[in-house]
């Protein structure tokens, strides 16, 4: 997992504006996470961008629940990002959502400890990307 900090961020954004080739560079690399199933009801996906305005930096910022975004919101800020061609880090983790339509048995030893997600018709969050929330 790439740790974030701003040293290293600002590196990447100098390196960035001197590129000359730079419609073959991406501006937002995922950093640590998972891709997002296709299945909309079966996981609840939180998400974290670090980039220059990020309040802190490193371990502080991966743990503080002040940073995790929703699906919509996280989306909005990686578009806004990208148009001001600013480098970022996206960092994500998904928890299965707890819904009697879905395929996970929640009693089931592989489901033991984990921290479940409300059922996509009980999440109040935004639709987001692809249909999550």
């Amino acid at each position: 997992m790439r740790i974030p900090n701003f040293e290293e961020l600002e590196q990447k954004q100098i390196q960035q504006t001197q590129s000359a080739d730079r419609d073959c560079i991406s501006w937002g690399w995922l950093a640590s996470g998972t891709r997002m199933h296709a299945n909309i009801y079966f996981y609840k996906y939180y998400w974290q961008i670090f980039w220059k305005g990020s309040s802190c930096d490193g371990h502080e910022f991966l743990n503080s629940s002040d940073n995790v975004l929703t699906t919509k919101k996280a989306y909005d800020l990686r578009i806004k990002l990208e148009s001001e061609n600013l480098i970022h880090f996206i960092y994500n983790r998904n928890n299965p959502r707890l819904d009697s339509n879905n395929p996970f048995n929640p009693t089931a030893e592989r489901w033991q400890g984990v921290v479940w997600a409300p059922a996509y018709d009980d999440d109040k969050d935004e639709i987001g990307l692809r249909g999550h929330k």
